[in-house]
Parts: structure tokens; sequence; C-alpha cells
């Protein structure tokens, strides 16, 4: 199957940021989008993760880029201007370092039991967060966990998805029984 990007940076990459915190499982969230990238999709991805130490409640960043299938990936830093903002926990939002580089072609995916407009109300009407973006999705991926006898982040790996404009269902379900 071969994926077209639906938009890409001038070094012709999609690429995604995840922002949590240790327990939640952003690094397995993010790999799993990695492998989705190259089988499944026919993409080229990398993926890594950026965190402190190995304890719940700590900071967890992944970072997933995505390019054509005939394209190399040399760029091995950590995303700064994502077409994706992923955020598994709204209290993260009380940092405002949190939205550095997003831009009006960055889409947030948040896991909060909120709508967009209560975000959009409580987060980014002050003069300090005023950052253009393409829109902001939220799900309440706790709940949706719970409910479904799930972790967060395979809730989360298909929101990313489905934010991401390429991808399915199928997709996510057979890298998650892979995984």
């Amino acid at each position: 199957m071969k994926t077209t990007l639906p938009v890409t940076n001038q070094s012709g990459y999609y690429e995604i940021r995840l922002e949590s915190i240790g327990g939640l499982g952003a690094n397995l969230c993010g790999k799993m989008l990695g492998e989705l990238g190259i089988l499944q999709l026919g993409l080229n991805s990398a993926s890594f993760s950026s965190y402190g130490s190995e304890k719940t409640g700590t900071p967890v960043k992944a970072y997933i880029r995505y390019c054509d299938a005939d394209k190399e990936i040399r760029v091995h830093s950590p995303v700064e201007h994502p077409h994706l903002l992923c955020i598994f926990h709204e209290a993260l939002l009380q940092d405002s370092s949190l939205l550095d580089g997003c831009t009006g072609e960055t889409t947030i995916v948040l896991n909060t039991s909120r709508t967009p407009q209560e975000i959009v109300d409580n987060y980014f009407s002050d003069e300090k967060r005023c950052v253009q973006v393409a829109g902001i999705c939220t799900i309440p991926a706790q709940r949706i966990a719970m409910e479904s006898h799930a972790r967060v982040n395979v809730v989360m790996l298909g929101a990313v998805v489905a934010a991401c404009g390429f991808g399915s269902l199928e997709s996510v379900q057979q890298i998650c029984k892979d995984t």
C-alpha cells in the first residue's frame, strides 16, 4: 500500500511529536507509529523517544517522521515544528513551552474530556499563548481505555492516525496485533 502524505515540510517530512508523562505509553506509541509507516503505509519512517528517568510521572517526548518510501530520512533531531502534536495528558498544557514550534499547519490531539472550544477558552485565549494551529481534536482517551479494557496509548494511537488523515483503523489494529 502506497500512502500519500497530506502535507510535508521543506525537507519532505511529515512530523509528529508526542508529549506525555511516564506511564501513559507514549514511548511505545511512538515506536508503533514508526512501524506503522514502514509496515502498513509504505512510507519511510523514523521514531525515537526522549525521557529522563524511567519513572511514572516524568516527562516523555516521542518523535516520528514520515516521508515517501523512495526518500531517506537524514534528520535525527527532535521534531521542533510538528504537523501533529499529540498531548497525552491535559495537565501538560500548564507548560506553555509545550506549544513551541506549533504553526498554522499543526493539528493538536489532546487526551481530555473537555471540548475543543473549552480547551481554546482555557488555554489559548491568553495573550501569552496566542498560538495559531490548524485545529484541536479532543478525545477522552482515559475513559475509553477504561471502558474498553485497553491502554491510553492504544486509544491515542488510533486518534493520531485519524487526525493524520492517512492510515486506517485496520492498519492500526494490525500494528497492535503485531506488537
